[in-house]
């Protein structure tokens, strides 16, 4: 079974400019369904990309024994990928927080179609880490029904920083709403260190497990 898609995904989730756009969006006209249909535009996103690449990778074969040095050599790649990208980013000036960007701020004002087309433009790209865990999925000796599975696992984890806010908000808005500020005030203050640091650890974890891999 592919645990180690897990906590890849887990890292995958923290994402502080969709925490940030969600914060926004309860503070709109008409928010509990605009939380609703955010959250529907960003699985809307992912979960079709999980698919696409899964089943690519599955497609190719790289889970058979024959394909193993594909499959640890790509993983090492990812690896690599991932530190040169926390490298990138810890050389990368730090900005001033400034919330969401403009589209979602038009989101606000806007109707259920913005929000919706909001949540397309912050989800369209798939992070690396985000990747790394469906490579994960799709070179594991699975069967199509279970490799499903486990892709809308991925998918539930990644987006979990999304989905707990807004079944908790449909329940509690104040209070969520509180929550989301402190995390959303943290983030700022401290996201690019950790953004820098859990890149760059996955990328190191990935890289090693591909290494070990290929030498054994």
């Amino acid at each position: 079974m592919p645990v180690q898609a897990i906590p890849l995904a887990l890292a995958a989730s923290l994402y502080p400019l969709g925490i940030a756009a969600l914060l926004l969006l309860t503070q709109a006209v008409r928010p509990r369904a605009k939380v609703v249909v955010f959250l529907a535009g960003a699985i809307a996103c992912t979960l079709p990309l999980g698919f696409a690449v899964v089943f690519a990778l599955h497609g190719a074969g790289l889970e058979l024994d024959s394909k193993q040095t594909a499959r640890y050599g790509l993983r090492l790649a990812i690896g690599v990928v991932l530190m040169l990208a926390a490298l990138a980013i810890a050389r990368r000036p730090r900005r001033p927080h400034d919330g969401p960007s403009r589209v979602v701020r038009l989101a606000r004002e806007g109707g259920l179609r913005a929000v919706f087309a909001a949540s397309i433009v912050l989800y369209v790209l798939p992070s690396p880490v985000y990747l790394a865990a469906l490579q994960v999925v799709g070179t594991s000796k699975l069967s199509t029904a279970a490799m499903a599975t486990w892709t809308v696992i991925v998918v539930a984890l990644v987006l979990i920083t999304v989905e707990v806010p807004v079944l908790l908000f449909l329940r509690a808005p104040g209070w969520t709403v509180s929550r989301l500020q402190a995390v959303d005030g943290w983030l700022s203050r401290n996201g690019h260190t950790l953004l820098v640091a859990v890149v760059g650890l996955i990328g190191l974890w990935v890289f090693i497990d591909g290494l070990t891999g290929l030498l054994s």
